[in-house]
């Protein structure tokens, strides 16, 4: 691909959260995909702790999207209806030992990112998920004294109906991001301006 075909920002912009999802398995082949393209990222002393938890069972997702948030903005929003989960999750874990670093949460949140972009690429939406609870990582086989469980990424087709529109920060909503009928999902966003020093 020539580089002048490609605009990198259009991906980013494109790599939103999605919290419905057309309730489509995710390929196994494609969420190996998407940790191999992580392992390239880079990482604190190139140490790469990280390890990789995946759920492809029907089952095993289900199970898991009641164990954790959705969106703490939307306090009337209590997760996806039972045909809307996602396809798959990919738990990103770190080694007990170094799990609260800052150097491995770093590099926790650029794995993330990599992943992210890539299931983006591929026309999937995720949702990057902190807050679980303890069976989380038993619903993905962790053993706790080795590993512990840093994020959870869910992942899927996109539901139909589900847009997600980024808007500018305004007065009335601040960065808060809002829903409004037509499972429309709005995204604020700073100016480039008011990111500068």
């Amino acid at each position: 691909m020539n580089s002048s075909d490609f605009d990198f920002k259009d991906l980013v912009k494109a790599s939103r959260t999605y919290r419905r999802f057309a309730g489509q398995a995710v390929p196994r082949e494609v969420l190996l995909y998407l940790v191999d393209t992580a392992r390239f990222a880079p990482s604190g002393n190139n140490m790469q702790v990280l390890r990789f938890a995946l759920a492809d069972d029907p089952q095993q997702v289900a199970l898991l999207a009641r164990h954790h948030g959705w969106a703490a903005a939307l306090p009337d929003f209590n997760g996806p209806a039972e045909g809307e989960l996602p396809g798959a999750y990919i738990g990103i874990c770190a080694p007990q030992k170094v799990a609260q670093n800052p150097i491995r949460l770093i590099d926790c949140g650029i794995a993330a990112q990599t992943i992210c972009l890539a299931a983006a690429q591929k026309g999937l939406g995720t949702c990057m998920i902190k807050s679980f609870d303890a069976e989380a990582s038993d619903i993905l086989g962790l053993d706790h004294t080795d590993y512990a469980l840093q994020l959870l990424i869910a992942l899927g087709q996109p539901a139909a109906d589900e847009q997600v529109v980024l808007e500018d920060v305004d007065d009335q909503h601040g960065v808060k991001y809002w829903r409004t009928e037509g499972n429309v999902h709005h995204v604020p966003k700073r100016s480039l301006g008011d990111l500068l020093l």
